[in-house]
């Protein structure tokens, strides 16, 4: 049986040097089901396993050292696995003392609204000895931090696909094909894994490259490999500019915009480079944003400065994932559109407080204005 709930954990932690008591209140929401014993799920490619154990009726960590891979990943899902044993025990305090113990390892893991928390529960245990056998730990699912080795590698593709014509998916270029936009300015995030999707980019431009197809580029990695803690919303750096007329000019600002910054947490400046975008060209009418779907946006209570439409198309949705709401956001605010390989969602600035639309397997709702995730459908 699979429940969900939210969890609402006040973590106290001691700073190594000193007494000061830190308070931070961390709320996810976590699916709970019961197995006989837990088998993860297939790893979707680009992404990675990770095994981080405790033991059986315990709270701490084993292998603490395994988490520190997960600083600057994109998480994709976490399961809390550990065995319901005595059965009429009540586990939920140390479920969530383990949790707690994850958060003081590794905090910026719970950043991410689009990672999938599960609780699962083993009940194929009617002895103690048995249900020590059995596996005790988080399995995280992680798209490893971008470094400069991944990124030249990066580099490399887009480079061979720029000389060949070549792309290694078509997702992107479907949407372009499906709609007739003219004149557009394209801002795309180009940090993480995103040369598959920039690839195809490309060759529609060098396709329609004598068409009023585009106009300007706009390219962002998220500060220049700038230290986190000094990004601010809106001046975050690390945002490229370049007209349409020259294909090698092009191509190159991206890959300088590449090479210049890849590091850092999983927050973006989307709305930063949007607005560059406005700026650069006051008679611009829409944007088209190429984003990465497990990326927040550092910046985005800024988004009410942007007056045109933005046509957000979606990358990295991988099967049975949900749209980040965020860029549901964005489309609706600015009277824009979302597109996926199979859908062009329009007409979302129509949708009023308190309705529900379903998008992709699953149905949102607008609470205060913003979308919210309600559940899959």
């Amino acid at each position: 049986m699979k429940k969900a709930f939210c969890l609402v954990l006040v973590v106290f932690s001691k700073l190594i040097f000193s007494q000061t008591e830190l308070k931070k209140v961390i709320n996810i929401k976590i699916d709970t089901l019961s197995v006989k014993e837990y088998n993860p799920d297939d790893i979707p490619k680009e992404f990675r396993k990770i095994y981080i154990e405790f033991g059986y009726g315990d709270h701490a960590i084993i292998n603490p050292k395994e988490v520190e891979v997960l600083k600057d990943a994109v998480i994709k899902s976490i399961d809390l696995v550990y065995t319901k044993f005595p059965i009429d025990q009540d586990l939920s305090d140390l479920n969530r003392r383990r949790i707690e113990y994850l958060h003081l390892l590794c905090p910026s893991i719970f950043n991410n609204t689009m990672t999938k928390w599960s609780i699962i529960t083993q009940t194929n245990c009617n002895s103690e000895k048995k249900a020590k056998s059995l596996y005790h730990g988080f399995v995280v699912i992680y798209r490893p931090a971008a470094t400069a080795e991944s990124i030249a590698e990066e580099i490399a593709s887009l480079e061979n696909c720029w000389k060949n014509k070549l792309v290694r998916d078509s997702s992107v270029l479907k949407i372009f094909i499906r709609n007739k936009w003219e004149n557009i300015t394209v801002v795309s995030d180009l940090t993480g894994s995103m040369s598959p999707y920039l690839s195809q980019l490309f060759l529609w431009y060098r396709l329609t490259f004598l068409t009023k197809d585009f106009s300007e580029f706009i390219f962002f990695n998220d500060g220049d490999m700038k230290s986190d803690n000094i990004k601010k919303p809106g001046k975050t750096g690390g945002v490229y500019y370049c007209k349409s007329t020259n294909r090698d000019t092009v191509f190159k600002t991206a890959i300088n915009c590449m090479r210049r910054g890849y590091g850092g947490d999983i927050q973006e400046n989307n709305i930063e480079a949007i607005i560059l975008a406005i700026n650069k060209n006051p008679n611009l009418k829409e944007v088209i944003l190429i984003a990465d779907n497990w990326a927040p946006m550092r910046d985005y209570y800024l988004m009410s400065q942007i007056k045109i439409p933005v046509h957000v198309i979606i990358c990295g949705l991988i099967p049975g994932m949900s749209i980040n709401t965020e860029y549901l956001d964005l489309a609706r605010n600015t009277k824009g559109s979302i597109h996926t390989l199979d859908d062009d969602i329009s007409q979302l600035i129509y949708i009023a407080e308190g309705k529900v639309i379903q998008i992709g397997g699953y149905e949102y709702k607008i609470i205060g204005g913003r979308f919210t995730k309600i559940r899959r459908t």
